[in-house]
């Protein structure tokens, strides 16, 4: 019984702590929303959420989904966007290819970070599958984190 009331109590926890991560529109400021709307044009199925003092929002434009971070002062950090494998860099895929030929990767990734592009790639592991960032240039990074 104690562990039924316990295991509750963090399930209860857990999914409060989850949602008071969205916020609605009303409590975006607007000078973030003016940011946003000025940076993106019309992005539909809007979901933000505040990571400590910025903004995330996901979004769809032509049905991409798109992800964003702005600041509080409306500056937008960076953003990212699904690709097809046919927009990767060819460096990128090179590399792609001769790493990873033995696996199956996908889920690719445009990353916008202070003006400079990075692709991101899943890699399809045996038990947990990996991210990991390229310049466009193919160069694996680990000085840009992989954005979930």
């Amino acid at each position: 019984m104690r562990r039924l009331v316990f295991m509750s109590a963090m399930a209860l926890f857990f999914i409060t702590g989850c949602a008071q991560k969205d916020v609605t529109k009303a409590e975006i400021p607007s000078v973030v929303l003016n940011a946003f709307e000025a940076e993106f044009d019309n992005p539909e199925n809007l979901e933000w959420e505040k990571k400590g003092k910025d903004f995330e929002v996901e979004f769809e434009i032509a049905e991409v989904e798109h992800k964003a971070l702005l600041d509080s002062a409306g500056k937008l950090l960076k953003s990212k966007k699904d690709i097809t494998q046919a927009e990767l860099p060819e460096a990128v895929v090179s590399i792609l290819e001769a790493e990873f030929s033995d696996k199956k990767y996908d889920d690719f990734e445009l990353m916008n970070i202070n003006g400079e592009k990075y692709y991101q790639v899943e890699i399809d592991e045996m038990l947990k599958d990996k991210n990991l960032v390229f310049t466009a240039s193919g160069e694996r990074t680990s000085d840009i984190p992989v954005w979930d």
